[in-house]
């Protein structure tokens, strides 16, 4: 008889070892017969209920026995399993406490978290397992193990769910290109939440796991997941009623709506022709339009919303949500973060030239600007066509032709020959560096006057029509031009004046011959199955009146994202919100850095609600509830969310809220919604309230052990600090200040409010400089400060919010008062506690100087103060102000110099920003030559805080 023991810990771990090693290869065997080879994932170990407890007990037995060392060498495989099943119970906030828990006598030390990643580091290189991507994995090198490990952590799965029910229309044709529809949905994951887009950067994981849970219902298995973790996936989707309906309808969409593209006709084509290949249209180019105002024509351009770059080049979101832009041609300057909707129409004082790039970032990276030019190009002349319509803007007509009855205006360069026909007239233009003329074009049109229009550059269709049918187009401008929504039935119309012998489509350069009905003008084409992007339908007839003559036209569909905004929503057509920057976080909504705009009818009003959730989604405390007055500006939001932020229901749970849940509605009209989150950051402070010792704040730390300085500056002595040991939870004094945790490039600023008691007690608090030398570093030192100061997190307290408003008008004070000493800094003295209307704005225009040159330019300010009642407004009439000035001390841009100069006298943090050469130049201006502070403090005291604060 065979005596039965319990099996030690050891011999657990070796036997799970040995199983799982079996399991790993056997998969990574399967995976690299893929075409294109797919990872392996810790999770997808295939044990049941009951052994993944056994496992657990025994990697937690190991522990307690200090055995691990030996089994981190030997039996590590069992390890690496229940790292990946911690992570995949990750609640997206701090996950080594929950590996602690979860793995009693594990003691959290560097050297116990670097044992965790070169477990993981082993399981990649002998099993293929899955290497972590992108932009989060690099800042949070040991984390990403294993919750990349975890597949689709429990706190994403409702998000992912979603996400592909919102846009299940969009992705079928992506579903035999698993990198393809990885890097599409991380592409949408930004309206989701940063969390899940944190996790979608890694777009060739996303990609698989997305075709496997879209897939995994069908007769065949998933190359890409085991079945037995993608019934535990889906099993945990379908525990929440909401998900298991989202999921169900992506799956249904997916098993009915496969890849149904359109192929080529085989042989055909014209390769290896020779022939040039042309870049045809697409969604991220401008649309050009001209208006007529009092006779005079002028010329604009509709950026459209740039997201679709997204898809293919996600590099250039982050600097399109936070660089300004500009149009050549346009005096306009786009704010940060609105190339990402669609913008209202840009005037052109200037023709532009084909050649220059259209769109440009302000201090982008060369590479990017290069980029965005390549994907937002304008149409080339030598003449632009354009097709009146009666009260509405004309749009340009991309294909340069005219038709038969139709009217139409034409621009080209001053030195062009019209078109030589009787009804072309000269118009006059707004617009510098060109010349427009008017052509009504008759009914019927000579042989001659064809040939002048050909001769000109021009063509004329009149034997053919290609329009939408079926369904109404997203769009359509009446010539050549629809748009759809992905999903969408796309049904076209093409008519011919005479029946033709036969069809071909070009479509995108590939040819397809379609059977025309026999007697029938009108042919009805389905084009289901094109993909989201542009594409160009060239429709060619032969010998429609037999007299050996082809008849061809062209139309440019464009299919776009479901969720897309359409252009340009007029009253009652429903509620559309904006907001700089992109995607805001909620303490830049809380801060005041994010301005919301609500577009929508006129004098309506709509409902404002806004609910703080903890990281779990879940309500605290009661959703506030306001009404608004539509349409709302920036300026409008700024004012109403200042005193909505003092309201109890945000007051009270905001410093506990993970996001912002903000929808604006109206029955009847529309709806909008934006969720703003704290956002997934490598180091984090939670502030409480304790009644009896004021606040306290505690580090949250993922750096994932790197070094973590901590510093407390005192809110009376706002450039002195104190060092504090990160672990340890910090009390804050009674007048408050600011902590500021660092970390390699991660840090985290928190305003620490004041105690109100104790203020009673000890008297309010006055923000103290020491006097500073006039030098370049000193002044790299104050603008570092403000910098710091500005973008640390508020609290929920509004006395925090007052305090901070008080050092950040210290610093700029003591900014103007180095820069400009004598009796301009006895003046900032005298003004820095009046309020901005008590300033004595005649004193402050007779201290800008004394030479008539200075003299001019303080006039030339105080003249326009009145009219600069928006950022772009102030930029473009202080540039003006003081250009000879500007010129005069070695400024190499005026208008740049002028920004400057508004920044520095308004938010000199902003400044922290610049190119720190450029940066040093014009600081060395303003260190030899004083008058251009003291002309841009004059400017920013005489205007409001919501002008002079824009123009960063």
């Amino acid at each position: 008889m065979v005596e039965v023991r319990k099996g030690s810990t050891a011999e657990t771990l070796e036997f799970f070892h040995g199983l799982l090693d079996a399991h790993f290869r056997a998969i990574h065997e399967r995976r690299q017969q893929l075409g294109t080879p797919a990872p392996v994932f810790a999770l997808e170990h295939g044990l049941d209920g009951d052994d993944r407890k056994l496992l657990h007990d025994a990697v937690v037995a190991a522990h307690t026995e200090r055995i691990i060392t030996r089994a981190s060498s030997r039996w590590w495989l069992p390890l690496v399993v229940h790292a990946a099943e911690v992570g995949y119970i990750y609640d997206g906030i701090e996950f080594w406490p929950i590996y602690a828990k979860a793995t009693p006598g594990w003691i959290d030390s560097e050297y116990e978290r670097d044992c965790v990643r070169a477990w993981f580091n082993k399981f990649s290189s002998e099993y293929g397992g899955a290497i972590p991507r992108g932009a989060w994995a690099t800042t949070f090198r040991k984390i990403a193990w294993p919750i990349t490990h975890a597949v689709l952590p429990r706190y994403l799965q409702v998000q992912l769910a979603r996400m592909l029910f919102d846009y299940r229309t969009a992705w079928p044709s992506l579903l035999d290109d698993p990198q393809a529809l990885g890097i599409r949905l991380h592409s949408w994951s930004r309206y989701y939440g940063e969390r899940l887009e944190k996790f979608c950067q890694n777009t060739a994981l996303l990609g698989h796991v997305a075709v496997a849970l879209l897939l995994s219902g069908e007769d065949t298995p998933s190359p890409y997941i085991e079945s037995s973790t993608l019934d535990r996936l889906v099993d945990s989707l379908n525990s929440e009623r909401q998900s298991r309906r989202w999921l169900h309808d992506a799956r249904r969409c997916a098993s009915t709506v496969r890849t149904r593209n359109f192929k080529a006709a085989s042989g055909g084509g014209d390769a290896g022709t020779g022939k040039v290949e042309r870049r045809p249209p697409a969604l991220t180019d401008p649309k050009l339009q001209l208006r007529e105002l009092d006779g005079v024509w002028h010329a604009y351009a509709v950026i459209p919303d740039l997201k679709p770059l997204q898809h293919r080049l996600h590099v250039v979101y982050d600097e399109m949500r936070r660089a300004r832009a500009s149009v050549a041609g346009s005096k306009d300057i786009i704010r940060s973060g609105a190339l990402l909707y669609a913008l209202a129409p840009i005037e052109l004082s200037t023709w532009p030239s084909p050649r220059d790039p259209f769109l440009q970032l302000a201090g982008a990276p060369q590479e990017v600007n290069l980029l965005i030019a390549d994907q937002c190009r304008m149409t080339r002349g030598p003449w632009w066509v354009f097709r009146r319509k009666q009260g509405q803007p004309a749009p340009e007509i991309k294909g340069k032709f005219v038709r038969p009855g139709g009217r139409y205006v034409i621009l080209g360069a001053p030195d062009l020959d019209p078109p030589e026909v009787a009804w072309c007239e000269p118009v006059e233009p707004a617009v510098n560096g060109t010349t427009m003329y008017s052509l009504d074009v008759p009914k019927a049109i000579s042989e001659e006057e064809s040939r002048a229009l050909v001769a000109a550059g021009l063509s004329i269709v009149s034997d053919l029509s290609i329009q939408p049918a079926g369904v109404a187009a997203s769009s359509w401008d009446g010539e050549g031009a629809a748009e759809w929504l992905a999903g969408e039935p796309i049904l076209v119309m093409i008519h011919a004046e005479h029946s033709p012998q036969n069809c071909r489509l070009t479509i995108n350069g590939d040819p397809y011959y379609v059977e025309w009905p026999s007697g029938e003008t009108d042919l009805f084409l389905s084009l289901d199955g094109l993909a989201t992007g542009t594409h160009e339908v060239v429709v060619s007839l032969g010998d429609p009146e037999h007299d050996a003559r082809q008849v061809s036209g062209t139309l440019t569909v464009s299919i776009v994202d479901p969720q897309a905004p359409a252009e340009g929503l007029s009253a009652g057509e429903g509620i559309r919100v904006r907001t700089s920057p992109a995607q805001p976080t909620l303490p830049e909504l809380w801060d005041g850095h994010a301005v919301i705009e609500v577009d929508g009818p006129e004098a309506t009003r709509a409902d404002l609600l806004i609910t703080l959730q903890d990281g779990d989604a879940k309500p605290l405390g009661d959703t506030l509830k306001r009404t608004l007055e539509l349409p709302v500006s920036g300026e409008d939001w700024r004012r109403v969310f200042s005193k909505l932020r003092e309201s109890n229901e945000l007051a009270r749970h905001y410093d506990e809220a993970d996001v912002a849940d903000v929808t604006i509605s109206r029955a009847g009209v529309g709806f909008a919604r934006i969720a703003c989150e704290r956002g997934f950051r490598g180091l984090r402070w939670v502030l409480n309230k304790d009644h009896q010792s004021g606040y306290r704040a505690r580090l949250i730390d993922r750096t994932d052990g790197e070094s973590v300085s901590v510093d407390f500056y005192p809110m009376d002595r706002p450039l002195s600090a104190t060092t504090h040991a990160p672990e340890q939870e910090f009390i804050g004094p009674p007048r408050g200040g600011l902590l500021w945790a660092s970390s390699g490039d991660q840090v985290a600023g928190q305003i620490i409010p004041p105690d109100p008691n104790e203020l009673l007690r000890i008297g309010p608090t006055t923000p103290s400089l020491p006097a500073r030398p006039k030098s370049l570093d000193e002044v790299c030192t104050l603008i570092h400060h403000h910098r710091r100061w500005s973008a640390a997190e508020l609290p929920a307290h509004p006395f925090g919010v007052r305090d901070r408003v008080r050092v950040l008008q210290t610093l700029t004070t003591a900014m103007a008062v180095m820069l400009a000493p004598g009796r301009w800094a006895h003046f900032e003295h005298q003004i820095a506690d009046l309020a901005p209307e008590d300033v004595d704005l005649n004193r402050a225009q007779k201290l800008v100087g004394d030479t008539t040159p200075q003299r001019a330019t303080a006039q030339a300010i105080a003249s326009r103060l009145w009219e600069w009642n928006t950022p772009e407004a102030l930029i473009v009439g202080f540039t003006a102000a003081i250009s000879d000035l500007a010129t005069s001390s070695g400024m190499k841009d005026t208008r740049k110099g002028a920004r400057f100069l508004l920044q520095l006298a308004s938010s000199p943090g902003e400044l922290a920003d610049w190119d720190e050469d450029e940066l040093n130049h014009y600081l060395r201006c303003v260190l030899t030559d004083p008058v251009l502070v003291r002309s841009a403090r004059f400017a920013v005291l005489g205007t409001i805080d919501e002008v002079a604060g824009g123009v960063g």
